[in-house]
C-alpha cells in the first residue's frame, strides 16, 4: 500500500495524556540559539511535530496536521473534536480546510517519500488520491474543486480536482515549494527553490550524487543563485510565464484581485512583489526587522488581510510573525510565536490568526526526566487575536528581546587595542594568528564525561570513558572542561550546515531534500546559507585557509579498514592514498586533496598521519595557514556490524587521533600563536541527562585557562563566533551575533606547555564478531547493523543504533530508556528512521 497513505479511522475526546494536546509544557528544554520563546495567543502542544495549520468551519475551530494525526479542535477549550491517525512521516507536509465540502485537505509523505492526497472530514481521514512514484510534497493550495500540490523532488505540479481525481502532472522548474490557486482554479502559481535550468556555459552544481540529480545555477561561491516563479494554465497543462525571483523562493500570498503576488525569499530574508497582469517584479522589500541587518529572518509562510492592506509573514529563524504593510513594504510590528513558525492560517473573519511552530515548546525527556535525547519533538499551534497598535507594539519588544536585538548595534574596532587572545570586537588585534577547527560525529557530553568526578555529568550514561577516550578526557581536564556546551543541529545534514554556516535553511530544516541528496558533505548547493560559508569570509579577509575532508563530498569507493589499521601500525604515510575532488569547485583551492572526506572505513589516525605531514612540511617551510578545518568522522561507530570495527575501537581510533593532531600542533613553533576548538557536529547518537544536544567541545591553546571547568552556556555558534573574533571575520547571522563568545575560556598571558597524546587502553584493532558466533539480542543488533548503510552518516536508523551501541557497552540486560515523551530538536528536523 503507498505510503502517504492517511488511513480512514475514527476517535473521540480524551483525557489529556501524552497523546492529547497540551496549553503548556513545565519541563522546557535548551534552546541552544541563545533565543527565548514567549508565544503569543492561546496555545496547543502537540506530541511530535506540526506541520501545518488552518480554520475549519468556524473561527473556534481549528485543524492540525501533526506528525502522526490530523487533529480538529476546539482551539479556546483546547478540546479535541477528533484526532485521525494518518501514516505520514518527517518532511513537509501541508493542509487546507475547503469551506465548500467542509473537509481538510492533507499532502503528506511516507515510505520512500512517496506522497499521497488525504481528505478529512468529522470523524474520519482517508486516502483520497495516492500519487505512486512521486515524491516529497509542497505547500498545497485548493480553490473551487481544483487542488494542486507541488512534488518538490519531481520538479512537477500535481493537480486534482476535490474527489482525488488526478487531472494533471504539470512540469515545472527545480524544486517547486509552494502554489497558488485563482479563485477560478484555473491558473496556478508556483515557488521554485531551485530555480531554471543552468544556461550554455554558466556555472552550475548538482543537487547530489545521483546520475540524474538536477543541476542549479550557483555562485562562484557555490550557492544556489537562481529562483524563479512559473505560471501555469491548468486547463493547457503548461507553463505560460517565468518570473526571475531571489534565490530559494518559497512562501506565496495573492492578491488577485491588485493583481500583486507576494514571494518569500527563505535564504534571502527578502520580500518580492510580482505584477501577474505584466508577470513581472515590481518591488522588493528585505526583512530588516531590528535597527541592525543580519541573516536568518528566514520567512516560512505568508497570509494577507481581507482586505490586503497586510501581510503576514512567520518567520523561523526569528519566532515571530511579521505584519507588513502591502503598500510600501514597511514592518509595522511582530507578533512572537513558538519555536519555528512554518504555517499560518487567517480566520475568516479576519480577526485570529492561528500560527503553526513546526517545533514548538522545547525539549522534553525520554523514561524520566534526566535522560534526554534528540530525535522527537512538540510543535505547537497558538491562536491570536490580531493586536492593535499598542498590544503590537508590546509584541515588537518581546520579539526584539527574545531575539538580542534589543538596542543591538554593531561596535566599531579599535585598530590600536592592545592584542588579546580573544579580541572584544572583530577586527581589533588577536595574538593568536592560527585557528584549527576539528569537526567530529554524533557524542553526547555524558556518553564521554559523564564520570569525570567533574563538571555536570552522569555517571550511568557513560559508554565511552577512560578506557576509550583518555585524549579527549586528558585535554578537558588539562585546559577547560565545557559541560554547558550544545550542538545546534539535530543530524548531520543541518549539524554541518551549523558548523560551517552559522545557520541553516529551510531545505535543511523542513527538510526539502529528501529524495535528491543529504547535504552534509557540501554535495547540494540548495543546503547552503546566504551568509555562506566561515572560511569564505576569511579568504576573504586575506587569511589563508587548508580544509582537510570537511564539505569535501563523500568516499564511496570501497576501502579495507583494517587494512589500512594495519599498514598504519607498520608505519605508512598514505601519502598516495587519496586524491579528492570536492563538490564544491572553489573549496578545492583551498582543499588538501591527499586527505579523505567523510568514510567510516579510513581510520581516523590514518588521516592524523596525512596532516601531520603537512604539518612537518609548513614546520621546514616556516608558514602555516591560518585557518585549518579537519573532519574526523571515525566516532561514528558501525554499530554491530559483523567483522566491522567495534564502536569503541572506532572511539579509541577518533580519540587517539585527536590526540595525536593535538601533539604534533603542540610541539610546533606555531602553537605559540594558536587555538584549536574541536566539536561534534550533532549529539543525536546518546542520551544525555541535561539535553540530547549537549555534547563534547574541547579547545586547546597556550592562551586556554589550564585545569578550568567553564559552564558558560555555548553552542556550535559560540566557537564560530570566537574564531570570528580572533580572524577579524564578520558574523554570518542572527545566530552567531547573538551568541556567546568563549572567551572567559581563555587567558591573555600564554603557557606554551604541549600536550601529550595517550595509547587508548582499548584495541584500536578490536573486531565485531561474525553472525554466527551471536545468539539473542546480540545477533538480532549484529543482523540490523549489517543491513543498515554506513556510507554516509546517520544513514543507519538512529533509535536503533542507539541501541545497539548501549548494549554493545552496557550489556545487552541493561534496559534502554524508551520515548516516553516527545523531545524537541532547537532549529533541527531529523530524517525519520523508516527513511534510512
Amino acid at each position: 500500500m503507498p505510503i502517504a497513505a492517511l488511513l480512514l479511522a475514527s476517535a473521540s475526546v480524551f483525557a489529556q495524556s501524552p497523546e492529547q494536546p497540551v496549553r503548556a509544557v513545565t519541563d522546557p528544554g535548551v534552546v541552544t540559539t541563545r533565543q527565548s520563546i514567549t508565544p503569543a495567543g492561546v496555545p496547543s502542544i502537540f506530541q511530535g511535530r506540526v506541520y501545518g495549520v488552518d480554520f475549519g468551519a468556524s473561527n473556534g475551530e481549528i485543524w492540525v496536521l501533526g506528525a502522526t494525526h490530523v487533529w480538529r479542535l476546539d482551539w479556546r477549550q483546547n478540546k479535541v473534536l477528533d484526532r485521525l491517525p494518518h501514516q505520514g512521516k518527517a518532511g513537509i507536509q501541508s493542509l487546507r480546510y475547503h469551506a465548500a465540502s467542509k473537509r481538510a485537505f492533507t499532502a503528506s509523505a511516507g515510505k520512500e517519500n512517496r506522497i499521497g492526497l488525504g481528505v478529512a472530514s468529522a470523524g474520519a481521514h482517508r486516502l483520497l488520491a495516492p500519487h505512486t512514484g512521486e515524491y516529497l510534497s509542497g505547500a498545497m493550495a485548493i480553490a473551487g474543486d481544483t487542488v494542486a500540490v507541488p512534488l518538490i523532488y519531481n520538479n512537477a505540479l500535481a493537480v486534482f480536482t476535490a474527489d482525488g481525481t488526478a487531472k494533471a502532472k504539470i512540469k515545472t522548474e527545480i524544486a517547486p515549494y509552494a502554489v497558488v490557486l485563482s479563485r477560478d482554479g484555473n491558473t496556478a502559481w508556483v515557488s521554485n527553490w531551485g530555480g531554471r535550468l543552468p544556461r550554455p556555459n554558466e556555472l552550475s552544481a548538482p543537487t547530489g550524487y545521483q546520475p540524474n540529480a538536477d543541476k542549479v545555477v550557483v555562485d562562484p561561491a557555490g550557492k544556489a543563485a537562481s529562483g524563479t516563479l512559473v505560471r501555469i494554465d491548468i486547463a493547457k497543462g503548461a507553463v505560460t510565464h517565468t518570473v526571475e525571483v531571489a534565490p530559494h523562493p518559497m512562501a506565496l500570498a495573492w492578491d488577485e484581485s491588485k493583481g500583486r503576488l507576494y514571494v518569500a525569499s527563505g535564504n534571502q530574508d527578502s520580500i518580492q512583489v510580482i505584477d501577474t497582469t505584466s508577470n513581472r517584479a515590481v518591488a522588493s522589500h528585505a526583512l530588516k526587522p531590528f535597527s541592525q541587518q543580519v541573516a536568518g529572518i528566514a520567512p516560512t509562510a505568508m497570509t494577507l488581510s481581507p482586505d490586503a492592506s497586510r501581510l503576514y509573514v512567520a518567520c523561523g529563524g526569528i519566532n515571530a510573525v511579521l505584519v507588513m504593510k502591502t503598500a510600501d513594504g514597511s514592518i509595522e510590528g511582530m507578533i512572537p510565536t513558538a519555536w519555528y513558525p512554518s504555517s499560518l492560517a487567517l480566520s475568516a473573519d479576519g480577526r485570529m490568526l492561528a500560527i503553526g511552530s513546526l517545533l514548538g515548546a522545547g525539549s522534553g525527556w525520554r523514561d524520566e526526566p534526566k535522560k534526554r535525547f534528540v530525535h522527537s519533538y512538540r510543535g505547537a499551534v497558538n491562536v491570536v487575536e490580531l493586536p492593535d497598535a499598542a498590544q503590537l507594539a508590546a509584541y515588537t519588544l518581546a520579539v526584539a528581546e527574545n531575539n538580542r536585538m534589543q538596542g543591538a548595534s554593531a561596535a566599531a574596532p579599535n585598530p590600536k587595542a592592545a592584542p588579546k587572545a580573544v579580541p572584544a570586537v572583530a577586527g581589533e588585534p588577536s595574538a593568536i594568528r592560527h585557528v584549527v577547527f576539528i569537526i567530529k560525529e554524533n557524542r553526547t557530553y555524558d556518553q564521554l564525561f559523564g564520570d569525570l568526578g567533574k563538571g555536570n555529568g552522569d555517571p550511568s550514561l557513560v559508554l565511552f570513558g577512560a578506557d576509550v577516550t583518555p585524549n579527549q578526557r586528558k585535554l578537558a581536564e588539562q585546559f577547560v572542561l565545557f559541560d554547558n556546551f550544545y550542538a545546534t543541529g539535530g543530524n548531520s545534514a543541518d549539524g554541518h550546515q551549523w558548523v560551517t554556516q552559522a545557520n541553516q535553511n529551510a531545505y535543511t530544516m523542513l527538510p526539502g531534500y529528501a529524495g535528491r541528496s543529504y547535504p552534509f558533505d557540501g554535495s547540494d548547493p540548495l543546503a547552503i546559507s546566504s551568509g555562506g560559508l566561515f572560511w569564505e569570509t576569511a579568504l576573504a579577509k586575506g587569511h589563508s585557509v587548508r580544509i582537510y575532508g570537511e564539505y569535501a563530498g563523500t568516499m564511496r569507493d570501497k576501502r579495507d579498514r583494517h587494512r589500512m589499521l594495519e599498514e598504519w601500525k607498520n608505519g605508512a604515510d598514505f601519502a598516495g592514498e587519496f586524491n579528492v575532488t570536492a563538490p564544491i569547485a572553489a573549496l578545492n583551492k583551498v582543499l588538501a586533496k591527499n586527505f579523505a572526506p567523510y568514510s567510516l572505513a579510513v581510520p581516523d589516525v590514518a588521516r592524523a598521519r596525512i596532516f601531520l605531514a603537512d604539518l612537518a612540511k609548513w614546520q621546514r617551510e616556516g608558514s602555516m595557514p591560518n585557518l585549518v578545518v579537519m573532519l574526523l568522522p571515525s566516532d561514528h561507530t558501525s554499530g554491530a556490524s559483523p567483522g566491522a570495527s567495534t564502536a569503541k575501537a572506532m572511539v579509541a581510533d577518533n580519540d587517539l587521533a585527536v590526540g595525536q593532531v593535538v601533539e604534533g600542533l603542540s610541539k610546533s613553533p606555531f602553537w605559540k600563536s594558536m587555538a584549536i576548538f574541536i566539536v561534534e557536529d550533532d549529539a543525536q547518537n546518546g542520551v544525555d541527562h541535561v539535553d540530547g544536544h549537549r555534547t563534547v567541545a574541547l579547545v586547546a591553546s597556550p592562551f586556554a585557562r589550564r585545569g578550568h571547568i567553564d559552564s558558560t552556556f555555548y553552542s556550535q555558534q559560540s566557537m564560530l563566533k570566537t574564531i570570528e573574533l580572533i580572524l577579524g571575520l564578520p558574523t554570518l547571522s542572527l545566530f552567531d551575533l547573538i551568541a556567546n563568545d568563549m572567551r572567559a575560556a581563555f587567558q591573555d598571558t600564554p603557557d606554551l606547555t604541549p600536550f601529550e597524546s595517550v595509547q587508548p587502553a582499548q584495541s584500536l584493532f578490536e573486531k565485531n564478531p561474525p553472525l554466527q558466533a551471536l545468539k539473542g539480542p546480540a545477533r538480532k543488533a549484529a543482523a540490523d547493523s549489517s543491513r543498515m548503510k554506513w556510507d554516509v552518516p546517520d544513514a543507519a536508523p538512529t533509535g536503533r543504533l542507539n541501541q545497539i551501541l548501549w548494549g554493545m557497552v552496557k550489556g545487552w540486560n541493561t534496559p534502554y530508556p524508551g520515548v516516553r515523551q516527545a523531545v524537541f530538536a532547537p532549529l533541527s528536523l531529523d530524517v525519520d528512521d523508516d527513511d534510512r
